[in-house]
């Protein structure tokens, strides 16, 4: 067996393991992990309380984009279910890679400058969640490299610890415990856009929480609660169950 076969059969088992769906919903779940978004959040302490983990998790990372990819894949219930497992994986190790370097991080920047700096940040993710248009132009990763050259600061100790391992865990089990859930959500029933518009309420709420200003505790797991159960489609859930008893009272004369 030469070289060639063997590269050759590695990479049909990756594209086998791989599909298209898995990788549309990989490359939307690591993104937060490769543009420095996530380790921000780590350092800035974003992350804090199992609130925000939780608010996070469904907004950074199992967002409408996430759920939209979901609600499209192909093939039957089960079929998508071992896609979102594949993808979680990726992500949860990808996360867990991103908490380990996070220090190393930590140790170049300046904490309360990254925490002014991460609140701005998820206040242009929520205005591009919203759909504001001044905001959908400005890239995310201008924004946050701008921020880190201005928290750069003089190294004191670089180390790699467990430190953050934690809530990097805890955040992408969240998200991929909701996006495997979604699996058995018709995705007809819910309405993305007001998914978004929540999420974006809930990441300015945490934007305003990281600068100081007086934010009732939990509050921002509220709006998001609210805005789930607001984009519940309730017209197509009655014709739903409609259709439901009919099937059922046909096959039961």
């Amino acid at each position: 067996m030469n070289s060639d076969s063997i590269t050759h059969g590695a990479s049909r088992h990756l594209r086998d393991f791989f599909d298209e769906d898995t990788s549309r919903l990989v490359s939307i779940l690591c993104l937060p992990l490769v543009d420095g978004v996530f380790a921000t959040m780590l350092v800035s302490g974003s992350l804090s309380t199992a609130s925000r983990m939780l608010s996070v998790s469904l907004t950074i990372f199992a967002g409408a984009g996430a759920l939209a990819v979901v609600f499209s894949m192909n093939g039957c219930a089960a079929e998508v279910r071992r896609k979102v497992s594949k993808a979680s994986a990726v992500l949860i190790l990808g996360a867990a890679g991103v908490a380990i370097l996070a220090p190393v991080y930590g140790s170049l920047v300046s904490q309360q400058v990254m925490r002014k700096v991460a609140a701005i940040v998820l206040i242009v993710i929520g205005g591009k969640l919203a759909g504001i248009k001044y905001v959908e132009d400005l890239p995310v990763y201008v924004v946050l490299g701008t921020g880190m050259l201005l928290a750069l600061r003089q190294p004191q100790g670089i180390s790699i610890t467990l430190e953050y391992l934690n809530k990097a865990l805890i955040t992408a089990f969240l998200s991929s415990a909701v996006l495997f859930t979604s699996t058995y959500v018709r995705g007809s029933l819910i309405n993305l856009s007001l998914i978004k518009k929540g999420a974006a309420a809930v990441l300015v709420i945490i934007s305003a929480s990281l600068l100081g200003l007086p934010v009732p505790s939990n509050s921002g797991l509220y709006v998001l609660s609210v805005s789930l159960l607001a984009s519940v489609n309730l017209s197509q859930l009655r014709k739903f169950y409609l259709k439901k008893d009919i099937l059922h009272n046909g096959s039961h004369p």
